[in-house]
């Protein structure tokens, strides 16, 4: 059995209390550095309620401290290490956090009471009702109270009007991939970047009759804009106004900290290049964003894009971050904010604790697995909420936060105290490359049972989780009333981007309310291994870009006009109308003559808000860690195996319907579920059971069950498959992982052009005789046959269908149900066919003539139970 910190009789005081005070917090939990939790022992040192308004992750520094062996400088070593893993330290050495106090008028009390403690205030602001101060405090401080046996942070929470202590999470950017951090590449980003944005949205329609942003100014809101200045006169303007808030407000300065900014400007700066532009730095604590929107304000902004956004907020607009937006709204800024990248990094569900207390993911399932392909160590982080907002104390369920290792050692946790603080626990960590870790959820011991059912919100940062709901994952501030969530679509298919946070917001409304494309081709990206500008970072300021357009073209257009008119200005990528993956649509203003006069026809269709109390969506499995081992290797990719026949007459394009197989209307679950904004779905009554359970695979992790060497491997978020002259090649799911009866497969091909190379998906796989292919060449002729003897037979003949896009990225969609198969190009319906069968599932590649390379993206799987 292993032990969890908090359980009873789990911790034995060998010490005076004052020494252990720093250790029984967040020990074994916060670092892993006390080892296994003690021997058992009936003995429990209280903790001191002034402890529990203090953030366990910054008390870490202490315990860091305290349990590190050796001289005095070692232990220095180990606190500074630990501060700046968790992103504590700024440039200066100085542990940066954040103080709620309460009521206002100890305000001055406190900033005296900081002041002689050695440290000192920086910035303070009302927060729509909730005063906030930013503390700087050297390092040295830290330790001179730990030499002394005193707690610093204990000091200042036991402090008359101190409400809660809190960390500053590093600067919450809404990017897909991380940035390429080097003087070469962004060089190369400035000379060559390519935004297809322009030109997808119909931009260049518009810069072409002159309409360029003129007279509008922009406001960007990031965490540094490192290397903008070698940039201005070519990506950007050189007019160019540059704003470090944190400097301004006597920090260290965070101009230089990140590139992301300079990469979000760039995009804006392409769509409107005679828009004024003004970047503002803040490290991410909301303090700053305040005082980043006064600057804007000042300087007369019209529209502002924020390519950030945080989960330790409610979600429901009702935080003061996001009310915030609604005050600023009101002097006549349209606000765009990244709607994240949660799509599978997002896990809900009604908190359903088993016996132990520990939540149950899905039913019997108490760990939910995490892990990262990247070659290096990853910093990460794991943000919990939960719906209990606005309530206090013992209303409150006190839930706690662990990462452990596979042999379920607790690696680091977040054990906050809710009697005194919000419904959230943080950690930020460092993975360490292609090993598996587990995240567990426990209600603390002893705590009384929820009064009703509530449901709770895991994120994690660039890192899929096992269990994964893409819904109801929207970040603040985009959650605002006040502003427009902007999702991500990938341009070259011109769908959904699988990362993409959908809605609704967390009180129902809905959102997100636009998408812009992202995945921008970028030759720094290709020479950091990375090919594109990925996630919400990257669509936000796209919006932002075609609303100055807007805007410069009638600058009489009132805010909400210009909202409106955004709104209208939309392709539809789903029939059915608005729904809470894309929002209205995906940005197009080349549907729209330019015009100096554009308005806005009417309003948008109004939108129902979802009855979030009975709403509930299916829970996706992502199978990445560990690779199940099994008596025999995954599939074999073949040698001399033969290619299914090819059809006559098609290969230049002709169609054949002689056999088309069965004309009997095929009742066809979409693959990758896209609620209206009406959603039907209802729970019953307490603790709701489970929804389906679905499969899907962004090929950024190389273990997730597909080989990996020779002809078939992972490459940056793409799973690759290579075929000899004349010979078929696949790589498969081990039957263990994937096993089909009914199902619908989606996913994206490209690579391929021509009628001698094809892409295949295999299915119903028993053995390498033994199997179903859906073959399709690279001019979209495609067939179902089933190999079997040796020989193939045809289900569906070789035909062209609609739909497909030559020499492009191209959605291809299976469903086998109830007996028939149903083949989808970019979801326009082909032919369908009759079978049934049962097995594994995988992706093949085949060449009629000289080798061949199939290219998959953003596989997904539904499963009938």
């Amino acid at each position: 059995m292993h032990n969890f910190p908090g359980q009873p009789g789990l911790l034995k005081i060998t010490m005076a209390w004052s020494r252990l005070l720093l250790i029984l917090l967040v020990c074994s939990a916060v670092l892993g550095a006390c080892g296994p939790n003690p021997t058992a022992s009936n003995q429990i040192v209280p903790t001191p309620s002034s402890n529990l308004k203090v953030s366990s992750a910054l008390l870490g520094i202490f315990v860091a401290y305290e349990t590190t062996s050796g001289s005095p400088d070692d232990k220095k070593t180990a606190a500074l290490k630990y501060a700046r893993d968790k992103h504590i330290l700024n440039n200066k050495d100085e542990a940066v956090f954040d103080l709620e106090i309460d009521p206002a008028d100890r305000q001055a009390a406190i900033e005296e009471k900081i002041k002689s403690m050695g440290g000192r205030v920086t910035n303070a602001a009302d927060m729509e009702g909730e005063v906030h101060l930013q503390v700087n405090v050297p390092v040295e401080v830290f330790i001179t109270y730990a030499n002394n046996s005193n707690n610093f942070l204990s000091d200042i929470a036991s402090f008359q009007g101190v409400k809660s202590v809190n960390l500053i999470p590093a600067f919450p950017k809404q990017e897909f991939r991380h940035f390429p951090d080097s003087p070469t590449a962004l060089q190369q980003l400035a000379g060559q970047t390519k935004n297809e944005g322009v030109k997808m949205m119909g931009a260049d329609k518009w810069q072409a009759a002159g309409f360029k942003g003129k007279g509008v100014k922009i406001g960007v809101i990031d965490g540094g804009f490192k290397y903008y200045k070698k940039f201005i006169g070519s990506t950007l303007p050189s007019n160019l106004v540059v704003k470090d808030i944190d400097a301004a407000s006597g920090g260290s300065g965070v101009l230089e900290d990140d590139v992301h900014g300079t990469a979000v400007l760039e995009i804006v700066a392409s769509l409107a290049p005679e828009a004024q532009l003004y970047a503002v730095a803040f490290n991410g604590n909301p303090i700053q964003l305040k005082q980043s929107l006064d600057y804007l304000v000042g300087q007369g902004v019209n529209i502002v894009s924020g390519s950030f956004g945080y989960h330790t907020y409610a979600g429901d607009g009702t935080s003061a971050v996001s009310r915030l937006i609604d005050t600023y709204r009101k002097k006549g800024i349209l606000f765009l904010f990244s709607s994240g990248n949660e799509g599978d990094s997002h896990y809900t569900e009604f908190f359903n604790p088993d016996a132990d207390g520990f939540h149950q993911f899905i039913p019997g399932v108490t760990r939910l697995l995490i892990a990262t392909g990247s070659s290096s160590a990853f910093d990460t982080d794991l943000t919990l909420n939960w719906e209990q907002w606005g309530l206090s104390g013992k209303q409150v369920t006190d839930l706690d936060l662990f990462l452990l290792d596979r042999n379920d050692n607790v690696i680091e946790s977040s054990e906050d105290s809710q009697s005194s603080r919000n419904p959230v626990e943080f950690i930020q960590t460092k993975l360490e490359p292609k090993k598996p870790y587990y995240v567990r959820i426990r209600q603390k011991g002893g705590a009384s049972a929820p009064a009703k059912p509530f449901r709770l919100h895991l994120f994690s940062h660039d890192v899929p989780l096992q269990f994964s709901v893409p819904q109801m994952a929207i970040a603040s501030p985009a959650d605002s009333k006040s502003a427009l969530a902007v999702g991500a679509i990938q341009w070259e298919v011109d769908r959904l981007a699988y990362y993409s946070s959908e809605g609704p917001a967390l009180d129902g409304r809905f959102k997100p309310e636009i998408a812009a494309p992202a995945g921008v081709s970028s030759l720094a990206y290709a020479e950091e291994g990375q090919k594109a500008f990925d996630g919400t970072s990257a669509s936000c300021p796209e919006a932002a870009g075609i609303a100055a357009i807007l805007k410069g073209a009638n600058p009489n257009l009132s805010t909400d006009d210009l909202e409106e008119l955004l709104k209208q200005s939309v392709k539809d990528l789903d029939p059915g109308g608005p729904d809470y993956a894309n929002g209205y649509g995906r940005l197009d203003i080349g549907q729209l003559n330019p015009s100096a006069n554009i308005a806005p026809t009417g309003k948008a269709a109004t939108v129902p808000n979802a009855d979030m109390t009975n709403l509930q969506y299916p829970v996706l499995v992502l199978k990445y860690y560990p690779t199940p081992k099994v008596d025999s290797p995954s599939m074999p990719k073949a040698g001399p195996t033969p290619l299914p026949t090819r059809g006559t007459g098609l290969e230049d394009g002709a169609t054949n319907d002689s056999k088309a197989g069965s004309s009997i209307p095929v009742n066809v679950p979409n693959p990758t579920p896209r609620p209206t904004a009406t959603p039907s779905s209802k729970i019953t009554a307490g603790v709701p059971p489970v929804a389906s359970i679905n499969f899907s695979d962004s090929f950024k992790d190389i273990t997730t069950g597909l080989p990996n060497s020779g002809p078939t491997f992972y490459q940056n978020g793409t799973y690759h498959v290579k075929a000899a002259a004349n010979q078929l090649a696949w790589g498969s799911y081990p039957n263990n992982i994937v096993s089909v009866s009914d199902f619908g497969a989606e996913m994206t091909v490209q690579g391929l052009t021509t009628k001698d190379a094809l892409y295949g998906l295999i299915f119903w796989q028993q053995d390498a005789q033994n199997y179903y292919l859906l073959s399709v060449n690279g001019t979209g002729q495609y067939q179902i046959s089933r190999f079997s003897g040796g020989q193939y037979q045809e289900i569906i003949e070789w035909s062209s269908p609609t739909g497909w896009k030559t020499n492009s990225a191209n959605v291809l969609r299976l469903v086998a149900s109830q007996g028939n198969l149903a083949v989808f190009f970019n979801d326009q319906a082909a032919k369908t066919g009759q079978a049934t069968g049962q097995g594994a599932i995988g992706f093949a590649a085949g060449s009629y003539g000289p080798p061949a390379e199939a290219v998959f993206t953003n596989f997904r799987l539904t499963l009938s139970k």
